[in-house]
């Protein structure tokens, strides 16, 4: 099966693009770093690390960490690991759903769970995990019933989770298996399978899964990249039974053109009036 293309949602707007707009270097930068950190989750980063993914030199670095941590944005331990801060989580929690996110995503999924009369589910990540943004039954009989809104599972279990790991590299993954080894023994889940189910996500542009969370169950979803460093995946679960060779194709495509409309959207709603 031919490779299905890749999905990086970025902003046309000047403030994120080459040219920045006047006095907004400094606040990208902070939000910069906030991101940096909130992709590293539980584990934390060190100061040297964030100067090196950034580009900024330590002192600026320092001096815009340490007013993120006098907010409370960001939190840093006495092994001056650095991690987000109540103050992040506290705006987070304020909505009850992630609204931005379903006035993204929420139109295609609809429009896929008629199409295909099954299960759609958008993961994000979040640090070493997936959670489950939102999902849109089809009108099928069969219902989905191992992920509900708001589950978070490890990456790597789940048709979503899985086709995240084909975005990241070999060095994040095996870091991943090793902070969770106790739990991904559990599951069966050794490193070089978990490399290669990555591989193969990667080289596809796509995860197929069967019998994965639920028996008699199986999947296709589709990862993308969503800002600088958001990470999530568009997935339809189907009973295993349905999941011809045609019908992955038909899936992969329809999920394909889905993001695709979302890109040329966001594109075109962020184009200057």
């Amino acid at each position: 099966m031919g490779a299905a293309p890749s999905f990086a949602f970025e902003s046309s707007t000047a403030c994120s693009g080459g040219q920045a707009v006047q006095g907004t270097q400094s606040v990208r930068r902070a939000f910069e770093l906030l991101q940096l950190v909130a992709a590293q989750g539980d584990a934390g980063v060190r100061l040297s690390q964030l100067a090196g993914l950034s580009g900024l030199d330590r002192g600026t670095a320092y001096r815009m960490l340490s007013c993120l941590v006098e907010q409370q944005f960001i939190d840093r331990d006495e092994h001056r690991l650095y991690r987000l801060g109540p103050a992040a989580l506290l705006l987070a929690s304020t909505l009850t759903q992630p609204l931005p996110l379903l006035q993204r995503f929420g139109p295609a999924m609809k429009r896929l769970a008629r199409r295909t009369g099954d299960t759609v589910f958008l993961m994000m990540r979040e640090g070493d995990h997936v959670h489950c943004a939102h999902r849109e039954d089809g009108p099928s009989p069969i219902r989905i019933l191992s992920t509900v809104i708001g589950q978070r599972r490890l990456l790597g279990t789940g048709t979503g989770g899985i086709a995240i790991l084909g975005l990241l590299g070999r060095d994040e993954l095996l870091a991943l298996h090793r902070r969770h080894a106790t739990r991904y023994a559990e599951m069966g889940l050794e490193a070089e399978r978990l490399l290669k189910e990555a591989e193969q996500a990667r080289r596809q542009a796509h995860a197929f899964t069967m019998n994965n969370l639920e028996v008699g169950i199986g999947g296709v979803g589709m990862a993308f990249r969503i800002a600088r460093l958001g990470i999530g995946a568009i997935s339809v679960a189907s009973i295993a039974a349905k999941l011809t060779l045609q019908r992955h194709r038909e899936l992969v495509m329809l999920i394909g053109d889905e993001l695709r409309q979302i890109e040329v959207e966001m594109a075109t709603a962020e184009q200057p009036a």
